[in-house]
Order: C-alpha cells, then structure tokens, then sequence
C-alpha cells in the first residue's frame, strides 16, 4: 500500500477534529473523502501532508512513518497538496507560480519537460503564461493550484475541493484532467462536497461523520447506499 493512515487523532486546542481516522490510498489509485461541512475531510488531508500535526496514530508513506514531518519534507518525498481556496501568489505571473511548484526539485530538464507537459494539459495556462495570477477567472487559477502542485512530480495528489464556485463546464474540465492524471499512475485523494461528481471519479471512498470515518467502500457502491444518497446526493 502506498499511503496508510492509520487511527490517527487530531486535535485544535482541546477540541477533537479527528478521532481515530484510518485510510489507505495504492499506487495510482482514486480516492474520496466525502462528508458534511466540519467532519474532518479537510483535516485529514491538512494532516497526510504534514501542515497538521497528529496526536495520536501514524502515517505510513511508501513504508516510511512521515506523520511529524514538516511540510516541505514531506512534498519532497513525494505528496503534493492542492488547497481549498487556490491560494495562487496573485502577484507573479503563471509561470512563475508554476516554477514556484518545483522549488523542491534541481533537475532542470525534467523541470522544463513537466512545465510543458502542465502547458499541453491546461492550455488555457498556455495562453496566459505571462499573465498576472491574480488577474484570472476562478477556473483558471485552480487549473493553476493543480499544475503548480504537479510541477513537484507527486506520486500522491490531495485535492481539497477543486470544484468549489466553480461554473459547470470547468468543472467538468478539472474532473476530466484529475482523470487524466491518475490514469498517468499519479494516486489522487480528493476532498470534494459535491459528493455526487467524488463518486463518480474515485474507486474507493471514505464516509467522515464528526471526526470519524463512518462508512467505507467501492464508490460506486457507496452510491447506491442508502444513507449516502440521502445524506449527500439529496436523493
């Protein structure tokens, strides 16, 4: 297994946000976490690349323990995280924001062939390479957040709702292009409200209820589920 969380604990203050939350992600695997507003999806991902800290269980990464690692060490060793919110340096142009994501790496060839490589999947990016961040639609600084985080060369991508206010056709962009990237061997882990659309994109998906994971299973069988359609796909 590629990635394992396993009962980890996680807490703000005296307040619990994750309470024993165990997960397992393969090599070029798709996963979702889908679950109410405060259950502790984005706290799970905010933990796997190291922003958080638990207090209790273990992360297991490439059969290397990284819960405790700083953030950066861990994005070397190979976990890319995409924020909710984007969260582009507004003030640098698209390419810079891109290059911004390989800081980590020295290989100046494979830097330049994944710079064109994050041209050719988003070539909105393309044509505004030497445009000002801050100056672009909400659908294109997230296709930026997510090409700035492949410009590390992940093995494991975490998304935290990349579709949030987002109009229907990027959306339907950016879930073509996650594909397209897991199908290229890159496991992603994606946080996402819209339940239904997770769904449809993961092969395994994980239920968060307050801090635990309530329900587990193949996506599409949690579809079908009876509580998951009417707690998180209004059916």
């Amino acid at each position: 297994m590629l990635l394992q969380v396993d009962n980890i604990h996680v807490h703000y203050g005296p307040v619990a946000a994750l309470k024993g939350v165990s997960l397992e992600v393969g090599e070029s695997d798709f996963v979702t976490l889908i679950g109410s507003n405060g259950a502790g999806k984005s706290t799970t991902l905010r933990t796997i690349s190291g922003l958080n800290t638990p207090t209790a269980g273990e992360i297991i990464f490439d059969g290397n323990r990284i819960h405790g690692l700083s953030a950066d060490r861990i994005l070397r060793m190979g976990i890319a995280h995409v924020p909710e919110g984007r969260r582009v340096f507004k003030d640098l142009s698209v390419t810079e924001n891109l290059l911004l994501g390989a800081f980590t790496r020295d290989d100046q060839d494979g830097i330049k062939k994944d710079l064109s490589q994050v041209f050719e999947r988003f070539p909105r990016l393309l044509e505004r390479k030497t445009q000002m961040a801050g100056t672009m639609s909400g659908g294109e600084q997230q296709m930026l957040s997510i090409g700035r985080a492949l410009m590390s060369n992940p093995r494991v991508l975490l998304l935290d709702e990349p579709s949030l206010g987002l109009a229907p056709n990027i959306v339907r962009d950016i879930a073509q292009i996650l594909t397209e990237i897991n199908e290229q061997g890159v496991s992603v882990v994606l946080v996402e409200q819209n339940a239904e659309l997770a769904l449809e994109l993961a092969r395994h998906g994980y239920v968060l209820e307050t801090g635990n994971v309530a329900l587990e299973g193949d996506a599409k069988g949690l579809m079908d589920n009876e509580h998951v359609r009417k707690a998180y796909l209004g059916i």
